[in-house]
């Protein structure tokens, strides 16, 4: 059974095997109905039940998150959004939300993802799909896209830490959610660089320089779980912030032949450690 399947997708038929359903994942652009109770495990207030979310080569499906005991949260971005659909939970679970916003490296992922939040939210109220509708979605280098806009709440980031192979396109599939180039002028700490977290750290640390975030706001940091807790936690008080872990779950690694592959030569050059479970790994 493929994530979108597991998820609350109703998938196109394949032969079952793990390299059809990569395939059918990163064929172009696809289309897939979408049952939000199945998908985020509770039954939607504010937005559609059932919605259409368009996937262009470039996705990376994510699942839905808590709010955690964040407060009120009346603004909200997303960095690194893929489908949507991080943006969807935020409409569904802040009540009191009033504007958003959404960056993602390629145009066509954030044209697809305005796209999708636009397709949940048709039958909902008309706050919700206002606010939908000016939703902000911009491409380019994490949160500097959004460089002039009213302070956030919260912050979500899904960035990669995945090594880019020396051979790797970052408009091919898997490959468009790897850890990406030379941030040197950014002045990242070793520590951070040695467990590929320099997208995080920097995203981090742009929330602070450009203002994005406000005083009692907080990001929300979804980050493989490759390396040591400890190492996060480090990267985070690093960044200038007070990090607290607010959930752990085991995932099946998606396109396995591709992505350790990058981690192994990582490692060879004295980085990291990392680790991976093969308990939970895909037969």
């Amino acid at each position: 059974m493929s994530d979108l399947e597991r998820n609350g997708f109703a998938t196109p038929a394949t032969n079952g095997t793990i390299d059809s359903v990569e395939a059918e994942m990163h064929s172009l652009v696809k289309t897939f109905h979408v049952e939000f109770e199945a998908f985020y495990g509770i039954k939607p207030n504010r937005v559609d039940r059932r919605f259409l979310v368009n996937l262009s080569e470039q996705s990376y499906l994510l699942r839905a998150f808590e709010s955690g005991g964040l407060g009120v949260v009346r603004r909200f971005a997303t960095v690194g959004t893929g489908a949507g659909t991080d943006l969807v939970a935020a409409l569904e679970t802040f009540p009191q939300l009033c504007g958003v916003a959404m960056t993602d490296l390629h145009q066509e992922v954030v044209d697809t993802a305005k796209a999708n939040v636009l397709n949940s939210t048709e039958k909902a109220d008309q706050h919700v799909r206002e606010v939908a509708m000016a939703a902000v979605a911009r491409p380019g280098d994490m949160l500097a896209p959004l460089k002039g806009q009213e302070p956030f709440d919260l912050i979500y980031e899904n960035l990669p830490n995945i090594p880019l192979p020396e051979t790797g396109d970052l408009k091919n599939g898997q490959t468009s959610s790897t850890f990406i180039g030379d941030r040197t002028a950014d002045k990242i700490p070793h520590h951070v660089t040695s467990n590929l977290l320099d997208l995080h750290y920097v995203c981090l640390r742009q929330a602070k320089d450009l203002a994005l975030l406000n005083p009692s706001g907080a990001v929300l940091s979804s980050m493989g779980g490759r390396v040591p807790i400890q190492a996060m936690l480090k990267m985070v008080d690093s960044a200038g912030y007070v990090g607290r872990v607010l959930g752990l779950s085991w995932k099946a690694q998606s396109e396995p032949k591709a992505v350790i592959g990058g981690y192994a030569e990582h490692q060879k050059q004295g980085l990291g450690p990392v680790s991976f479970d093969p308990r939970h790994s895909k037969s």
